[in-house]
């Protein structure tokens, strides 16, 4: 086993994903984990669950206790802000001693850019929360959201699971007029939280809020709309596309024309579960895209943003991992006007 071993960490809301690499980018092991969001678990506990994850790979792979790695990467959920980064850094590494020579943290969003390409481009993630981030060519970043769920995270399944609740509530009490029948919905929601009524969901709303078990009915809705036309589901998930596409739009104008303008246009890189549904959801993006860009292709991203967070990591460290990014992505979509 090489000496030099090099760690890459996704982590969100709902699960976490490491790998452990050699120099030459073979994959040693990959482990999976619980979430890792640092503003819902609190910093000690999201820093406990990181370091036990790293520990259990190295075991897998017989790699020893007392072995320094040489970098670390990890990219996560709610790690947005330089400043906060750094501390997040020095508690680790004053807790871990010995673990790293080199620890690097940044946002999920930007391992997601790292994983498909290092050269830059805009991602959009929409899982359990939801935001967009751009990386130009000469390295400067801008975002849009990541505003969690209660000032944001629109398009996302957090939103869309809780847009599915207010309408069939709003609609009960007569406070709107209902667009379509709300029977298939209301019916998925009760299922779901094992509620009698709508007062049942009250407790899994304020009393026992979790976020990822929340944004878990939006599988469901996105079943209904697929396998029963649901046409309230498909109406939603249409909303929730137009909120993608307004987390592009935002951002055009802080996009360099060397991006914007090299072969197949803007790269623009979907992350997350509700992409699976992307063709409940195109409708919505395209309303709101197609007239702002001349051309864009969509990537799907196959591959978990543990290896760009491990390729961040290593720079961090002064070296370059040999990693293959074309094998990290496939076109979803292409549009040019």
């Amino acid at each position: 086993m090489s000496d030099k071993i090099y760690c890459g960490f996704e982590g969100g809301a709902t699960f976490s994903k490491l790998l452990l690499l050699t120099e030459n980018g073979t994959v040693l092991c990959w482990e999976d984990g619980p979430a890792s969001n640092h503003l819902l678990l609190g910093l000690e506990e999201c820093q406990n669950r990181i370091h036990s994850m790293i520990e259990r790979a190295k075991k897998k792979v017989g790699i020893p206790d007392d072995k320094t790695l040489i970098s670390v990467g990890l990219c996560l959920s709610g790690c947005e802000q330089q400043e906060g980064n750094k501390k997040f850094e020095e508690a680790f590494m004053n807790r871990f001693p010995g673990l790293t020579q080199s620890l690097t943290v940044t946002s999920d969003t930007i391992g997601a850019v790292f994983t498909v390409n290092p050269q830059g481009g805009l991602v959009l993630i929409a899982g359990t929360g939801s935001n967009s981030l751009v990386i130009n060519p000469d390295g400067t970043v801008a975002r849009c959201g990541g505003w969690g769920h209660l000032l944001g995270d629109e398009g996302s399944a957090i939103w869309i699971s809780l847009k599915a609740v207010k309408m069939v509530l709003d609609t009960e009490d007569n406070f709107i007029s209902p667009l379509h029948d709300t029977q298939c919905v209301n019916r998925l929601i009760l299922e779901h939280f094992n509620a009698k009524n709508k007062f049942g969901i009250l407790e899994h709303c304020y009393i026992n809020f979790n976020k990822s078990q929340f944004a878990g009915l939006c599988k469901k809705l996105a079943d209904a709309a697929v396998n029963n036309d649901d046409p309230l589901c498909k109406h939603i998930f249409y909303e929730a596309g137009v909120m993608l596409g307004n987390h592009v739009v935002a951002l055009i104008p802080k996009i360099q024309q060397k991006l914007l303008h090299q072969e197949g246009g803007l790269p623009i890189i979907c992350v997350g579960s509700v992409f699976k549904s992307w063709n409940l959801l195109k409708d919505g993006f395209f309303s709101k895209v197609n007239c702002k860009l001349q051309e864009y292709t969509l990537l799907r991203s196959v591959q978990s943003t543990a290896v760009g967070s491990a390729y961040i990591g290593a720079k961090k460290a002064g070296f370059k991992l040999p990693i293959n990014f074309t094998k990290n992505a496939e076109i979803m979509h292409h549009f040019k006007a």
